[in-house]
């Protein structure tokens, strides 16, 4: 039986969330947060106390001691609230309320030195917040070919359970961003047009689509089209559905590795097999929502650029009327021509007329007459010499006689002959098919003088073709 999944609120520390929800160090705490979350990422010997405060330290010198607790109010009547101007005090402060809260654990070794530990669920939420300021585009292509890879890339130590989990982390996480993206094109376009001057607001309608939906999402619909390896995983994921064996082999490898029974492990290979299908297939529809969701917010550019050069309005009249104060501005400063720069006036060319240009009254078309149509007659006698000419050609190339003459060198004295009895060499090239052909198709041909009976049993495999067992029986006279 499955387990429900746990409440995450029965996982976290009730008062995690405190130091990010009120007061005026809330940006603050999650700078320090981030500092150490990215020296802990990657350490290999632990953070201590030493360590994680002068790195606080240095944030708080950066950013001003004094403006970071010139407020009293923001440490909330805190007795144990740092001294304004002692940077030192305030890492220490602020070190023990984010241990508090849950943020950071103490770990004290044989040697008595105090180590900062960052728990598990504080390394998942500060890689989101992380990601979530540096806003970093989504990579798509990476994951598809990664999915790819593992599922058609077969060799002495592939693991089929550990390769088909990770194909369906990597389609999970590709389909999850597309439908994020989908989401959120009103907000990304937004961000990208806003306050943009028209100039950069034409680039982007007319040459570079992608800033909005990001070049990895370019390349998912150019280069690395989603059809270059979806028909290749959906072959090998539907193969893999109707080879018991094989789902047999992946289920036990998928219960050794993880807390499931037999039962529970088939059930998840058979969920993973039909999810990476059904959403690869189902991928075209979510890629032309996002085009068309995209195409629907880029028109607020243009709007834009409507309200940028005609006016707040919208209006001709008030553009109009701007330029007219611009150029008697300009006469006001004894400027009796325009600047070299400014736009000329646009101007129609004028036309001449011609003797196309009087009206003339339309006229009725004639009638289409086909021409008749004269088929070339034969003289029933040439008629004749052609088809005699055809027949003798056919004939010279095969005859009764020769296909005769090629049976009989194999019978050797024999009555019957097997078609598995023929020499090994006798149909191994692609150029001696025809002689089979010609073979069984003359069998009941009066003028040569063998027979073909069929006989049951296995097919024949004669190196190039496989044929039904028959035998070849000499008549009689």
């Amino acid at each position: 039986m499955t387990q429900a999944p746990r409440n995450p609120f029965d996982v976290l520390p009730a008062a995690l969330f405190n130091p990010l929800g009120s007061g005026g160090h809330q940006r603050h705490y999650m700078a320090i947060l981030l500092r150490i979350y990215a020296m802990a990422e990657f350490n290999r010997f632990g953070l201590t106390r030493d360590v994680v405060v002068a790195e606080i330290v240095e944030y708080v010198t950066h950013e001003g001691a004094d403006a970071l607790m010139g407020a009293d109010e923001h440490f909330d009547g805190d007795p144990e609230a740092p001294n304004t101007g002692d940077a030192r005090q305030y890492a220490g402060w602020a070190l023990r309320r984010l241990i508090e809260a849950g943020w950071l654990e103490r770990e004290q070794s044989a040697d008595y030195t105090e180590y900062i530990v960052l728990p598990d669920y504080a390394f998942t939420l500060l890689e989101a917040l992380r990601a979530i300021q540096e806003q970093k585009p989504r990579e798509y292509t990476g994951q598809l070919y990664a999915a790819h890879q593992l599922l058609t890339s077969e060799n002495d130590d592939f693991s089929p359970a550990l390769a088909l989990t990770q194909a369906y982390e990597n389609v999970r996480q590709l389909v999850r961003g597309l439908n994020e993206l989908n989401q959120n094109i009103r907000r990304y376009t937004e961000r990208v047009t806003h306050d943009r001057p028209v100039a950069d607001l034409l680039r982007l309608q007319y040459e570079d689509y992608a800033q909005v939906l990001g070049p990895a999402y370019h390349a998912l619909k150019t280069s690395d089209h989603v059809s270059r390896y979806r028909r290749d995983i959906v072959a090998r994921l539907q193969a893999w559905q109707l080879d018991a064996a094989w789902l047999d082999h992946a289920a036990d490898e998928l219960a050794m590795q993880g807390r499931r029974t037999p039962a529970q492990a088939a059930e998840e290979i058979q969920h993973f097999l039909r999810f990476i299908t059904e959403q690869l297939e189902s991928l075209d529809p979510l890629l032309a929502e996002i085009d068309r969701r995209h195409a629907q917010y880029l028109r607020t550019s243009l709007r834009q650029i409507r309200y940028q050069l005609v006016g707040a309005d919208g209006s001709f009249k008030d553009r109009l009327a701007l330029l007219a104060r611009g150029l008697a501005a300009l006469l006001d400063t004894d400027v009796a021509t325009l600047p070299e720069d400014a736009p000329a006036f646009q101007s129609m060319p004028v036309r001449e007329p011609d003797s196309r240009s009087l009206y003339t009254p339309p006229r009725s078309r004639a009638p289409f007459e086909p021409a008749p149509v004269a088929s070339a007659l034969l003289d029933p006698a040439d008629l004749r010499a052609y088809r005699e000419q055809m027949l003798a050609a056919f004939g010279q190339v095969i005859t009764p006689a020769k296909i005769q003459d090629f049976v009989a060198q194999f019978f050797n004295g024999h009555r019957t002959l097997h078609i598995a009895a023929l020499p090994p060499d006798a149909f191994a090239r692609t150029e001696d098919l025809p002689w089979l052909i010609y073979t069984i198709a003359y069998g009941n041909h009066p003028e040569v003088r063998y027979d073909i009976e069929s006989l049951p049993g296995e097919p024949v495999d004669l190196g190039v073709v496989t044929v039904r067992p028959f035998q070849l029986v000499k008549r009689d006279g």
